[in-house]
């Protein structure tokens, strides 16, 4: 199932898209995670959190919610990939802050309680922007890529 405002294809398992946190099965109803009894009109598109309209920020067409830091996030660090397990994650930034590649770690999975909010069950790696292609090269040169699903630009 593609978004209608970012265009990824989601599998159809979410409820929101991966991508930018919109809506992708408008006839299901989440409440927001600060205001019970408030309709969640989309998910932050860093840590998962349901939020509405009130406790919500839009930049570029994707979704943030309250922390601040996580709208900011874009501006210095890049999504580099995906980690199937806590323990993978861990093990790629134990691989590259050695390097002084800053890596941060986000997961869905803690909104994820009642059910799957987007198609996403991996852990975010995010790295500096700036140390993107060193942080790949480090990964392959060390074997391991196989952990991880590199983001990919979209269709």
């Amino acid at each position: 199932m593609r978004c209608t405002n970012c265009n990824i294809a989601n599998s159809g398992a979410g409820l929101f898209c991966r991508s930018c946190g919109h809506s992708i099965l408008a006839n299901e109803i989440v409440e927001c995670e600060n205001h019970s009894g408030t309709t969640a009109t989309g998910v932050c598109t860093v840590c998962g959190k349901p939020v509405c309209d009130d406790c919500s920020l839009s930049r570029e067409g994707k979704i943030y919610c309250d922390d601040v830091k996580h709208s900011q996030l874009f501006s210095t660090f890049t999504r580099l990939a995906f980690a199937a397990t806590e323990f993978e994650a861990d093990l790629i930034a134990k691989n590259l802050e050695p390097s002084g590649i800053s890596v941060l770690l986000y997961s869905a999975k803690a909104y994820a309680h009642f059910c799957r909010l987007t198609d996403e069950e991996r852990i975010s790696v995010y790295v500096n922007t700036e140390k993107t292609d060193e942080a790949k090269r480090l990964l392959a040169e060390n074997d391991l890529t196989e952990f991880l699903s590199i983001e990919k630009t979209p269709p």
